[in-house]
């Protein structure tokens, strides 16, 4: 009997078995939905990756908040006029004189705000990162209070401890988390 090739199917390849998604029913009253979806609230990802994302703690790689709507307005009106005068720099007739430094402003200006956008998502990135960390150094607390608390090494996490929400306190303070710290 002969073996028939096999033939390849068209589409989408098979997924590796530890990146298969496979569905889980999780049953919630309908306070505790409205209160997901309220916090959701502001993420442009959908409501089913921001509860996965939510359940599996990865909040300061994914859901990072998106810049608050007059920002975003005021950066693109400026790089509007960036580009409007790049434009009027770069297609004037070749009889109108363009100074060299009219260019070289256009173009500066058009990076200083690309720089702003850059660093105010940074800023919203980093008050991600520092929710979560503040999350877990609670969380590190609560598990070395249960310690001895009369041997050297507690001592020690103790007062390392106590630098580390010095530390963390400004941050709290700028970013406005309310938090345990205090």
């Amino acid at each position: 009997m002969e073996k028939k090739e096999r033939v390849k199917k068209a589409g989408r390849p098979k997924l590796a078995e530890n990146q298969v998604r496979v569905k889980v029913t999780l049953m919630l009253t309908p306070d505790e939905i409205a209160k997901l979806k309220a916090e959701q609230e502001g993420y442009s990802i959908e409501f089913t990756v921001f509860c996965r994302e939510k359940l599996l703690n990865r909040e300061s790689k994914i859901l990072r908040r998106p810049i608050p709507e007059d920002v975003k307005v005021q950066m693109t009106n400026i790089l509007r006029m960036a580009g409007s005068v790049l434009l009027l720099a770069k297609n004037t007739s070749s009889d109108t004189v363009i100074s060299d430094e009219f260019r070289d402003m256009a173009a500066g200006l058009k990076r200083m705000v690309q720089r702003a956008d850059f660093s105010i998502n940074e800023m919203v990135l980093s008050q991600s990162l520092i929710a979560a960390i503040v999350s877990l150094f609670i969380k590190i607390e609560k598990l070395v209070n249960k310690l001895d608390r009369d041997s050297e090494p507690v001592v020690e996490i103790d007062l390392l401890l106590q630098k580390i929400r010095e530390k963390l306190l400004p941050f709290t303070d700028m970013y406005n988390i309310s938090s345990d710290l205090k």
